[in-house]
């Protein structure tokens, strides 16, 4: 018998209970400014939650509720050990040790050259593009990368 995932939404002051994700094995969850990402044991990440700046999780700009966890498509390419949650923002970490950013983020803060509002995951650029993270986390309007060098942390 597989469990389903069960999450308490504050929302509605309900648990609901997603069949969607009946047999996936979920190793970390990542909550923040009314959205979730959950990233499962084969490196893929689900989503559900507000849509209020069209982020990339879930495909389309406009104000919308996610009300279920969908397959966030435009990182099926990256195997995703972690996410991390802003206000406006998401950042993720590949198994490989890069961090990617996406959604909206003005005058270049989503530490890459691309649109202020970048709909696609993009690797960090600067002082860590070559420096292998292991660990992230995100605030407000923050984003904190635990980096690994081979001469210590």
């Amino acid at each position: 018998m597989e469990s389903d995932l069960v999450v308490d939404l504050k929302v509605n002051g309900s648990s609901l209970c997603f069949r969607t994700l009946q047999g996936i094995r979920i190793i970390q969850a990542a909550a923040g400014a009314g959205r979730t990402m959950l990233i499962t044991d084969s490196g893929q990440v689900y989503a559900f939650g507000k849509d209020s700046f069209g982020e990339a999780e879930y495909g389309g700009q406009g104000s919308k509720t996610v009300t279920a966890p969908r397959l966030v498509e435009s990182l099926k390419n990256i195997f995703v050990v972690q996410a991390a949650i802003g206000n406006f923002f998401t950042a993720v970490l590949s198994r490989e040790g890069r961090v990617y950013t996406f959604s909206w983020g003005s005058d270049g803060k989503l530490g890459h050259h691309t649109d202020s509002n970048d709909m696609e995951p993009h690797p960090l650029l600067g002082a860590l593009e070559d420096i292998p993270v292991v660990q992230i986390a995100a605030g407000y309007c923050y984003l904190l990368c635990l980096a690994c060098q081979p001469s210590g942390m």
